[in-house]
């Protein structure tokens, strides 16, 4: 039996390691677009700061498996079972696991391509923002986005002594999961940081003194411009294949896509968000992790079926921890909260259920809230105490084992 595996991030990786575990005659050959072997990519931001240092950014590799590096696939065939690689090479397969992972967002704007504009989804672009620090141009540094991935570069940023401008297309920070009062606290640590918010404005043109112009008008002159704005989908690859794409590529629940014998894992795959009760993509390690399992266990034949999996994010960024799952920005049915100049805390709550949660501005048990929102366990009679962070993960099994 012949594997292959399209991405050598951690869906990938989890996927071949398991193969090699539960079909050790099988062969496994992982396609990796880029020239280094596998790393971790949500570790971009230390390398930057030097809190990581670059090798130990590298993934172990399970053995027995094939990597190819360097030659990203430019087109699958599921009639003559094989994908083509952007050298012309190609390979068949058995079973494919498509683990492409996600590409950063960069807007189609005069400038974009310019020498001192980045996205950071990789070394290389690592290195040569370091090949600047070098060069002495170490200034004023403009971050599009607000999201967790725009909030780590501008920390970054900050570390490595640039002031720092944040560009927002939306009214508040980290709108996709923050809502109003959460927002505005962060806001408030920003500005304490010397961190410039600018909300409702995106960058349209790039020139190439530096000069950035905004949709508002305004004008900033900066030494460095990142787009962090989130990621879509890698499925470009995949037009004309049959496979269907719509947010990410649908899976079932054995990770397999609407054609037989092909699954999907991590930042690409769409599956059952398990909060909002529909299918999304929930670009996560984690959950790119667990994906990669689940498929490599049906591809082997071996069934396994995937609960689902939900939004969240655990970050710590200008000396302050967010902890944040789910429908943590609702405002309905029922929500819980309390807030003080440094901290905001919320629960979201529906029948009983815990639905989502926002912590900021205080470490949290993530572990414990996690696991009652993917348990759905009724948390009626411990609301106030989740809130106020008394109640305890003993606790909770306690009670829950007695149940």
């Amino acid at each position: 039996m012949h594997y292959l595996i399209i991405g050598g991030g951690p869906a990938g990786l989890s996927a071949a390691a398991t193969l090699r575990r539960i079909d050790e005659k099988s062969q496994v050959t992982i396609l990796a677009s880029e020239k280094y072997p596998p790393y971790a990519k949500i570790a971009l931001p230390y390398l930057l700061t030097g809190t990581v240092e670059e090798k130990l950014l590298f993934l172990p590799m399970p053995s027995g498996v094939n990597i190819v590096l360097g030659d990203g696939v430019s087109e699958v065939n599921p009639k003559k079972q094989e994908a083509r690689t952007a050298s012309g090479r190609r390979f068949s397969y058995d079973k494919l696991l498509i683990a492409s992972g996600a590409a950063p967002i960069r807007p189609d704007i005069e400038g974009k391509d310019l020498p001192f504009v980045f996205t950071i989804r990789d070394i290389p672009d690592a290195k040569a923002i370091d090949g600047l620090l070098d060069a002495g141009r170490a200034g004023h540094c403009m971050v599009a986005g607000a999201g967790p991935v725009g909030l780590e570069i501008s920390d970054a940023f900050r570390q490595l002594g640039f002031t720092v401008t944040l560009v927002i297309s939306s009214n508040r920070v980290f709108s996709t999961m923050f809502d109003a009062e959460a927002s505005e606290l962060m806001e408030k640590k920003l500005v304490e940081n010397n961190v410039e918010v600018l909300k409702n404005t995106d960058i349209v043109r790039i020139n190439p003194s530096g000069e950035v112009f905004l949709s508002s008008g305004e004008t900033r002159v900066c030494d460095v411009v990142v787009f962090g704005k989130g990621v879509v989908p890698s499925a470009g690859f995949l037009a004309g294949s049959g496979i269907t794409v719509r947010q990410g590529i649908p899976v079932d629940g054995r990770q397999e896509t609407n054609i037989p014998g092909i699954f999907a894992a991590g930042d690409v795959a769409e599956t059952r968000d398990i909060v909002y009760e529909e299918s999304r993509v929930n670009a996560l390690w984690p959950v790119a992790f667990e994906q990669g399992k689940v498929a490599a266990y049906n591809m082997a034949s071996h069934p396994l079926s995937y609960e689902g999996s939900f939004s969240r994010n655990i970050l710590r960024v200008f000396d302050t921890s967010i902890v944040t799952a789910g429908m943590g920005k609702a405002d309905i049915p029922e929500v819980y909260s309390e807030r003080s100049p440094d901290f905001y805390r919320k629960l979201v709550i529906s029948h009983g259920i815990l639905k989502g949660f926002i912590f900021v501005g205080e470490s949290r048990n993530a572990g414990l809230y996690s696991d009652l929102l993917r348990r759905r366990i009724p948390i009626d009679s411990c609301a106030g105490s989740l809130l106020h962070g008394s109640y305890s993960y003993a606790q909770f099994l306690r009670k829950n084992t007695k149940q």
